[in-house]
């Protein structure tokens, strides 16, 4: 099981990183046509890899192909979004358990650090500094994926990980701004780690399901403000 579907240092496996990467940053707006033209001077790659990565995008759900239209970036709702949040309830909080009850030094190694990672990148919210948002949602992403990482089963954590890139395309700047992390969010990170470092896998699930509850109540709010077109 591998959730990368390039592999090596071809110009496809770099276009498709490098456009991935942009999507789940949120440099792109949900629904946006992807022109080829531009995906290739942006990218400074040639047509035959952008078209490759892009067709690998589309099995991601990423992005979607249309019928003799090339591409544009998936939609987002809130009911999508609401079924996503679901699934990671169902499976995240699982994995996590499992992990805690395998994990061995080298996990908790990857979590302490990821954890440290995206606390860093609290603070540089705190100050105001260039990107930071885009920044903290990717080093959540990393600290989420880090506590499910010893789950010991390829397939769970596949499904996971799909899931966190899904839910990524949610967590753009847009939505973030107006319900930027909070104390909440990193005393919930604080609770998490102790609880998973500490061996406790029942808490720790808990605490992991309250906590993705309580990250979606906030974004589904913005969202729907967004969509109805009213400020935040």
């Amino acid at each position: 099981m591998t959730d990368t579907p390039l592999q090596g240092g071809s110009a496809q496996h770099r276009a498709f990183q490098s456009i991935r990467a942009d999507l789940l940053a949120g440099c792109y707006e949900p629904g946006e046509k992807l022109r080829i033209e531009d995906i290739c001077t942006r990218y400074q790659t040639g047509i035959s890899p952008v078209r490759e990565a892009l067709s690998r995008l589309a099995e991601t759900g990423l992005i979607v192909a249309l019928p003799q239209r090339g591409y544009r970036v998936a939609s987002v709702s809130t009911e999508e979004y609401a079924d996503l949040v679901e699934m990671r309830l169902r499976l995240e909080p699982d994995a996590l358990y499992r992990s805690i009850k395998r994990g061995d030094i080298e996990w908790e190694a990857r979590v302490a650090a990821a954890h440290q990672r995206v606390s860093s990148a609290q603070k540089s919210l705190k100050l105001g500094s260039p990107d930071a948002l885009r920044d903290w949602a990717r080093e959540d992403r990393g600290f989420h994926a880090a506590l499910i990482s010893d789950c010991g089963s390829p397939w769970l954590l596949h499904f996971c990980r799909t899931l966190h890139e899904q839910v990524a395309r949610y967590h753009r700047v847009r939505i973030l701004e107006g319900i930027a992390p909070s104390v909440r969010t990193e005393d919930e990170h604080e609770e998490l780690v102790r609880a998973a470092l500490g061996g406790k896998a029942d808490i720790a699930a808990n605490l992991l399901n309250i906590h993705i509850r309580n990250v979606a109540d906030r974004i589904g709010t913005a969202l729907a403000r967004t969509e109805n077109g009213q400020p935040h």
